[in-house]
């Protein structure tokens, strides 16, 4: 007799770009961003180099933005082109743009004809300016540079890049935790573990404050996807059952594997519990006993733990896979073709 076959396969995603922990705490509050990560229940808190913009300047002739991203202590250097004059940024041809940019710990400051090119921004913003007016300016869009390229990959802007972006989106991981019972904002308010990264961690870079290089990763479900192949004979109620989903795991207790299986796969340094006995536990997806459980990111980003990483793609199928088989064996499966 062939028997059902009953297989999980988990697609996460960002749900906001990277933050570092100084604009985390400043922008925690900000409807947009709350808005973004509210459907995020897993989050990271890495350390990475800081990212800068340099070399940024208007080019009137063909009405872009041009400009670089750098990273300190990364030889590679990412050279872009953002048309100033797009949809998704709010622009207009026919009103005018104010740029402003600052650096980490400073005010954003107008850039003019005689600040350019100008160096070493770690943000800038863009606001329309009232041509009758221009003393009258509205705020249009921010960026950060992982939040550039973070919208970029994922076709929310449009940029030409020149360069190896992978070498600017690797993420050392501290600690991994769960937010199900609590919007993330509010799970890392006074949160103990990232306190402790804050105070015990050396910077990476000779001059950086941790604040400025410790960052934020929230991630979402972008896809669950559940695949049964029924045996011989199976009876009209299970498939049923499956058609309307009563058999499927909760959403929350999909959320609360993950989290074990990436601590599981990573065993960050701030994580008490390591889950060595993953896939069994009592929360999580062991009791539902499926033949395959898969997790995967499908950003473009690699996240490095003491013996190794695990590498995101953009393909469908995603990066480096966390595999349980037989709900008794968790594996780390490597992809090579990942983007």
């Amino acid at each position: 007799m062939i028997k059902d076959k009953n297989v999980l396969l988990n697609q996460l995603a960002l749900s906001y770009s990277p933050l570092c922990n100084r604009d985390f705490t400043q922008l925690r509050g900000d409807l947009d961003i709350r808005t973004a990560i509210e459907k995020s229940s897993i989050y990271v808190i890495a350390q990475r180099p800081v990212l800068r913009f340099d070399n940024l300047r208007p080019n009137y002739d063909d009405g872009s933005l041009e400009f670089e991203i750098r990273q300190e202590d990364n030889p590679n250097v990412l050279k872009c082109r953002m048309p100033m004059f797009q949809e998704v940024l709010g622009t207009d041809p026919s009103r005018g743009i104010d740029i402003y940019g600052g650096s980490n710990g400073g005010p954003k400051k107008p850039l003019t004809i005689g600040t350019f090119p100008a160096h070493n921004l770690h943000g800038f913003k863009i606001l329309d300016v009232d041509p009758d007016d221009e003393t009258q300016k509205r705020f249009l869009i921010w960026f950060t540079p992982e939040k550039l390229l973070q919208n970029w990959w994922n076709d929310l802007v449009e940029v030409d890049i020149e360069g190896d972006f992978r070498a600017f989106t690797k993420y050392k991981v501290h600690y991994v935790g769960k937010a199900t019972e609590q919007e993330i904002w509010q799970r890392l308010t006074g949160h103990s573990k990232l306190q402790d990264i804050l105070s015990l961690e050396n910077p990476l870079c000779y001059g950086s404050l941790p604040t400025h290089e410790i960052a934020i990763l929230t991630f979402m479900f972008q896809e669950n996807m559940f695949v049964r192949t029924l045996g011989e004979p199976s009876a009209d109620g299970d498939l049923s059952n499956w058609y309307l989903g009563k058999d499927l795991p909760e959403q929350r207790t999909i959320y609360l594997d993950a989290e074990k299986a990436l601590i599981h796969a990573m065993q960050p340094a701030y994580n008490e519990e390591l889950f060595k006995n993953y896939p069994k536990s009592t929360d999580g997806l062991h009791k539902h006993n499926l033949d395959m459980v898969n997790y995967t990111l499908t950003d473009p980003i690699t996240l490095v733990y003491e013996k190794g990483e695990i590498r995101g793609g953009l393909s469908p199928w995603g990066g480096d896979a966390i595999r349980v088989t037989n709900n008794t064996k968790a594996e780390f499966i490597k992809f090579d073709n990942s983007q």
